[in-house]
């Protein structure tokens, strides 16, 4: 029986906008996983060079 694990896209977390933002993303389908899992979407964005948490940057400007 093969194990999917659910991913998360950070961008869809993240205060810039993926199209203009310039980052250079890992997307979840060049993540290889040896343990017998399986990735739901070979699309979502798992790694940034240019994340920003919309929670920092309010941190950073109200604290």
């Amino acid at each position: 029986m093969e194990k999917v694990l659910q991913t998360i896209n950070m961008c869809d977390y993240c205060t810039h906008e993926r199209t203009s933002c310039g980052a250079e993303p890992v997307l979840s389908r060049e993540v290889s996983l040896n343990n017998g899992f399986k990735l739901d979407s070979q699309e979502a964005v798992v790694a940034c060079d240019k994340y920003e948490s919309p929670v920092e940057l309010l941190k950073t400007r109200f604290h």
